[in-house]
């Protein structure tokens, strides 16, 4: 938490944490697509077809698809990644949504790994 302990916090009224941000791959651009470009399965998609198209200009093309899993459709609590039908990494929501509170391109980075891991022709 930064060079910050809930042990040495000496102010006892209003104590609170800082809400995590997710970074966006996809920036809105104003209110209404923040509404939607800020849920966590929209930057999922969002990540996997930006990373469809960069293998496509690298010659490397793969159909890409990710399955979002759960009941809420804006919170995924699990998802499956598939290239060519076959599946080449899956995890939880929260693990998804710790990538993007990292950075930005984690989630992104992740995904590329998987694909080129799987070897696929």
């Amino acid at each position: 938490m930064d060079n910050f302990s809930v042990r040495s916090e000496r102010n006892f009224h209003n104590l609170v944490v800082k809400p995590k941000r997710m970074h966006l791959l996809d920036k809105p651009n104003g209110y209404a697509s923040a509404m939607v470009k800020s849920s966590l399965s929209h930057q999922m998609r969002f990540t996997v077809q930006k990373l469809e198209e960069e293998l496509c200009v690298a010659g490397d093309p793969h159909v890409l698809q990710i399955k979002l899993l759960g009941d809420d459709s804006r919170e995924p609590s699990s998802w499956k990644l598939f290239a060519d039908g076959v599946c080449v990494a899956s995890g939880s929501g929260d693990f998804a949504r710790e990538c993007f509170y990292e950075g930005a391109e984690v989630f992104l980075d992740l995904c590329r790994d998987a694909v080129r891991t799987a070897e696929l022709y």
